[in-house]
């Protein structure tokens, strides 16, 4: 299944490339700081990599079907990430939706926006959910500006409860709503 924007392609078909990518992205540091504060930076070996890792990202059929993911392509199909949706309720009719895009040398180019709403559209429009939302840490900026961008509203901030800090910070887990209503009123205009 692919999923087309104006900037990015999401694709759930693997390319052999995306095992190299996916490990030296595993080997970049600062993206993780933002994906789990909490835990500290470990190189991973290829060993480990081989090993332990790969078979959720090179296998995706074997992923609960509580969630799917996608490769992001920018057109010129390089491979900056992916995105996915997890924790579907089919009964509550909602999901989360996440992204990741590793190196720093993409960011703030509107990529990782509109991943998130192909993947937002995708749940309202052909799955039919009612909520879909986001989580993110409150020092991830640049994923507190997607959400909003895209519409979310917060809806829950949880109190960090480390017992340490992160880089001397305090961060809260906070996540963002938005409704099938929501999303078709803003959306219905660009269709």
């Amino acid at each position: 299944m692919r999923l087309s924007g104006k900037l990015v392609v999401l694709r759930d078909d693997r390319r052999d490339a995306d095992d190299e990518d996916l490990f030296r992205w595993l080997n970049l540091e600062e993206w993780q700081y933002y994906d789990e504060p909490d835990q500290p930076f470990r190189l991973v070996t290829r060993e480990e990599f081989e090993h332990d890792l790969t078979e959720r990202w090179r296998h995706p059929a074997a992923q609960p079907p509580t969630s799917h993911q996608w490769q992001i392509d920018c057109h010129g199909s390089r491979h900056i990430g992916w995105g996915n949706y997890y924790h579907l309720d089919e009964q509550a009719q909602k999901a989360y939706v996440g992204i990741c895009l590793p190196e720093e040398e993409v960011w703030e180019h509107g990529y990782g926006t509109e991943a998130v709403r192909l993947v937002v559209d995708y749940l309202f429009r052909k799955m039919n959910l009612k909520e879909v939302r986001t989580a993110t840490w409150t020092g991830n900026k640049r994923m507190m500006r997607c959400a909003e961008k895209s519409g979310f509203q917060v809806a829950a901030r949880m109190p960090h409860s480390a017992k340490c800090s992160v880089r001397g910070a305090l961060l809260e887990r906070i996540e963002f709503s938005i409704s099938r209503e929501e999303w078709l009123a803003q959306e219905g205009g660009r269709r």
